[in-house]
């Protein structure tokens, strides 16, 4: 039993260090500038929205945008009715890291990581951080096949099997556990990879499964709320939108969630593909949703300053 759990702990390391390094590498590869740029097409809720959706694309982590957006407020760069656009094109932007998790590639992705390092260590300019990000996807995939050799005598155990069958019954529960995951790994993304693994061994059918992704965008809110807790009324009014967006987003597709499970599965696609297209619908509709109310939420914040 130990055995196992420990090598499900390693997998989870190697998957959150993967998404570190890849966001890690994509940023630098982007330039130095990119918090400046991020200032600027930050001025309409339009513009925050787009740049919103691209710099998490680059940074592979919707709360590492958010502490960002978080910070600026603070230090008085931007107003924090300026960062709910950029909040919203995040949650859509962190879809990316899941869908690359549910490409087949995780049998010879581990293939990226030698010459990934080796060309951070030997090659000069921004193509040694391209590398390094490179390196980062390899392992990424890496962590997926540790994963699933740990899962399968982890899952033949009876409480394992208990607690899988409990949560396959369980809508409410499974939000719960995605909502707790997801805090506890500071990382949507690793609790979807961990999700596709359990998924495509039949350990959890669909709809749990993106019952748990669900909770997963609500667990990830935590990181942002505890910075927020030392800072300025208007940064802390940044963490609390991206709480409300995604809770807001799981009260409107939980009575949906069945009819949402069929209209996945006619798209297609293998489980893992499923989930991240599920993970993507959640956050696309969700976000445009509570778009055109952002000009009604900035103005009942400003008045209650």
């Amino acid at each position: 039993m130990l055995v196992p759990i420990c090598f499900t702990f390693l997998g989870l390391m190697i998957l959150l260090t993967g998404i570190k390094i890849l966001r890690d590498g994509l940023e630098k590869f982007t330039g130095s500038y990119f918090q400046l740029v991020l200032q600027r097409f930050t001025a309409t809720t339009g513009r925050g929205f787009i740049s919103g959706i691209l710099a998490t694309s680059i940074l592979q982590s919707s709360t590492a945008l958010t502490v960002m957006a978080i910070s600026f407020v603070d230090a008085g760069l931007l107003s924090f009715q300026n960062t709910f656009g950029l909040i919203l094109g995040s949650n859509i932007g962190s879809t990316v890291t899941p869908q690359l998790l549910s490409l087949p590639l995780k049998d010879f992705a581990i293939w990226l990581v030698p010459p990934g390092f080796l060309g951070f260590w030997l090659l000069k300019g921004k193509i040694k951080f391209f590398c390094y990000a490179l390196a980062g996807l390899g392992l990424m995939f890496f962590s997926l096949s540790v994963l699933e050799s740990a899962m399968i005598p982890l899952a033949s155990t009876s409480y394992f099997q208990e607690r899988l069958l409990h949560l396959n019954s369980s809508y409410l529960e499974s939000i719960v556990a995605g909502t707790v995951l997801s805090a506890a790994l500071h990382s949507s993304s690793a609790t979807a990879g961990l999700v596709m693994v359990l998924t495509e061994r039949g350990w959890l059918d669909l709809p749990t499964s993106l019952a748990f992704i669900f909770g997963a965008n609500i667990g990830t809110c935590f990181t942002a709320l505890i910075v927020s807790a030392f800072t300025s009324r208007s940064a802390q009014w940044v963490a609390l939108f991206h709480v409300f967006v995604n809770v807001f987003g799981v009260l409107m597709f939980y009575p949906l969630l069945d009819p949402l499970t069929e209209m996945i599965r006619f798209l297609g696609g293998s489980l893992s593909r499923q989930i991240a297209n599920g993970h993507t619908i959640f956050n696309i509709l969700s976000s445009l949703m509570v778009l055109p109310l952002l000009p009604y939420i900035s103005r009942l914040l400003a008045r209650s300053r």
